[in-house]
């Protein structure tokens, strides 16, 4: 692993793990909650109790320092943090204990894949990479996130959903639905770490959206999957059924397909 991304990965790994740690209280875990914390959440010697390892090895962990440990010691982690298992997975990315790590390459999707979305004209579908570029689409999904006049940098969700006025007045629900979104990017980030397109769009972000860049402190993660989106068009609420599927044989692409559901009732 090249040293810039074994530094990130580090870095991130220290974060990952005090942010997990603050967000516990002494109760959450079946401990007294006693006098003079100067901090919240847990301190260090009650996370390396919980896991079952001694303090200074713990503490190294946290630091992000240069040691070897087992997916044994990461599960006791796992278990002592309460992570779930979005969170349980990433953790081993971070570690490099996951097949999944890989580099993003540059993909197009095949001609029998396009066909397969042009196949679906009632519901807006498109391929997305790891880094969350959109590479193909059908008409259904252009009509509605006006895929075809962007230009390829401008295809990239992320940067749709912070700093693209047009798009981010689509998602009436922004203050919900954009963490929701940086949670599973963010689980993308970890497994494709050291691809220096990825690296840069996170810088990016940082340093053009201040929204971002205080969501990404948190260092939530989320498998992607299945849900309810609502999209604000053309002056109405309407609800999409959204899926996301793997492309068989191509781990860094995804397809998510959108459901129409109809138009939102006011007040539902």
């Amino acid at each position: 692993m090249p040293q810039a991304s074994l530094t990130r990965s580090r870095s991130d790994l220290s974060d990952f793990l005090k942010s997990r740690r603050a967000r516990l209280a002494p109760e959450d875990v079946g401990l007294p909650n006693g006098t003079r914390r100067r901090a919240q959440g847990l301190r260090r010697e009650e996370v390396a109790s919980l896991a079952g390892v001694g303090l200074t090895w713990y503490t190294w962990f946290e630091q992000g320092r240069d040691i070897r440990v087992s997916p044994d010691f990461l599960e006791n982690v796992s278990r002592a943090l309460r992570l779930t298992g979005a969170e349980r997975r990433h953790l081993f990315v971070l570690l490099n204990q996951d097949s999944g790590a890989l580099s993003v390459p540059e993909r197009k999707v095949s001609p029998a894949l396009q066909r397969m979305l042009d196949g679906m004209p009632s519901r807006p579908a498109y391929i997305r990479t790891a880094r969350w570029d959109v590479i193909a689409w059908n008409k259904a999904a252009s009509r509605l996130f006006s895929f075809q006049r962007r230009r390829a940098e401008e295809r990239n969700l992320v940067r749709l959903m912070f700093i693209d006025p047009e798009f981010r007045a689509m998602v009436p629900n922004w203050p919900t639905a954009a963490p929701i979104m940086l949670a599973k990017f963010r689980s993308d980030y970890a497994r494709y770490r050291g691809d220096p397109l990825v690296d840069a769009l996170v810088r990016e972000m940082q340093q053009r959206s201040p929204e971002f860049r205080q969501l990404w402190r948190r260092h939530d993660v989320m498998n992607s999957g299945e849900g309810i989106k609502t999209l604000h068009i053309k002056g109405k609420a309407q609800l999409f059924e959204h899926t996301s599927f793997s492309v068989n044989g191509e781990p860094d692409l995804n397809l998510i397909v959108y459901a129409p559901l109809g138009v939102k009732k006011s007040g539902g």
